[in-house]
């Protein structure tokens, strides 16, 4: 099993890359969903201590380290370690981010990662989705996540995935319209609502996005465009050697859904989204290593400079 995937439900007949999880046909309710994903553990804050050696030698007291573990209570996994200060949010109030959304959404998926350090679930946002050419479908989608792991927090973000052919293309923007966090405190209920909020602003963005990128797909790029692309992109300095520019440049000649914009600046967008995140055709070991780059790490950061470098291109 990928080290990263513990557990997880899948809709709409779509299994993930590494073949686990439960996958159903259509979608499910949220509550369903996250039972089906095993999901709804609880978690605990325990004070950790260490083994000090007495005075003299004479054996071993346990001392108090100043630090908590974060326990999972049905499987006694230690997922992080906290200070004091840290307050714990449950995994069902991330079902009820999800429950409270359910107008506006279809559940896709739940998640389980690293046995319990990440839970996540994503959904799409009825009434947002189009093809920039034809065949070549985006959706716009909220994923809510909540982290036990003592670094990652609670909250939102809106990404927009290429059906076709299974990439996320990383277009949510850093602003307050693709991002909002939820912290379950006093102001829970609020935060709520400004969820609501966003996905409001998320839908009318998602249309901006989608003309944007069209203008992509209809602007043409020759393969001394796609190598000043890159060099923009990644910040490749004159007569730097640049390893991954010839993976990259396959990619863009013969990529997953090249067919529907050759030789475009969409194209170009799609090769580096392609290199930097997609699971498609490789190992176990690499999949899992690729999945966590591509949603959260360097993977994620350059798919969403590629974008705002094209951006600038069709705009300047």
């Amino acid at each position: 099993m990928p080290a990263n995937f513990t557990s997880g439900w899948l809709g709409n007949g779509q299994a993930a890359w590494h073949g686990e999880g439960v996958v159903t046909e259509g979608t499910l309710p949220a509550r369903e969903a996250f039972e089906t994903a095993s999901a709804l553990f609880t978690v605990e804050k325990r004070q950790l201590t260490y083994p000090k050696l007495r005075h003299g030698g004479l054996g071993w007291d346990n001392e108090d380290a100043g630090v908590y573990g974060i326990i999972r209570t049905d499987s006694q996994q230690l997922l992080g370690v906290v200070s004091t200060q840290y307050e714990i949010v449950q995994n069902d109030s991330l079902l009820r981010m999800a429950e409270f959304i359910r107008e506006e959404v279809d559940m896709d998926c739940v998640i389980v990662l690293s046995h319990g350090r990440k839970v996540c679930f994503t959904a799409t946002l009825r009434g947002a989705s189009a093809d920039i050419v034809p065949g070549d479908t985006v959706k716009r989608r909220i994923v809510g996540y909540l982290g036990h792991d003592g670094k990652t927090g609670c909250g939102a973000m809106f990404t927009n995935i290429r059906v076709v052919c299974q990439n996320t293309l990383t277009a949510a923007l850093s602003d307050a319209s693709a991002r909002s966090s939820i912290t379950h405190k006093g102001t829970a209920n609020a935060n709520f609502e400004k969820l609501i909020n966003s996905i409001d602003v998320a839908r009318q963005d998602f249309v901006t996005e989608c003309d944007l990128m069209r203008e992509f797909s209809r602007a043409s790029m020759g393969h001394t465009q796609f190598h000043e692309f890159i060099d923009e992109v990644y910040d490749i300095e004159e007569g730097q050697v640049f390893r991954k520019r010839d993976k990259l440049l396959q990619a863009f000649n013969r990529g997953y859904g090249v067919e529907y914009a050759p030789m475009s600046i969409w194209s170009g967008i799609n090769a580096i989204t392609q290199v930097e995140t997609s699971t498609r055709n490789t190992t176990r070991a690499k999949g899992t290593a690729q999945f966590a780059r591509g949603t959260f790490g360097v993977g994620a950061s350059i798919s969403k400079r590629a974008f705002a470098v094209a951006r600038d291109l069709v705009t300047a």
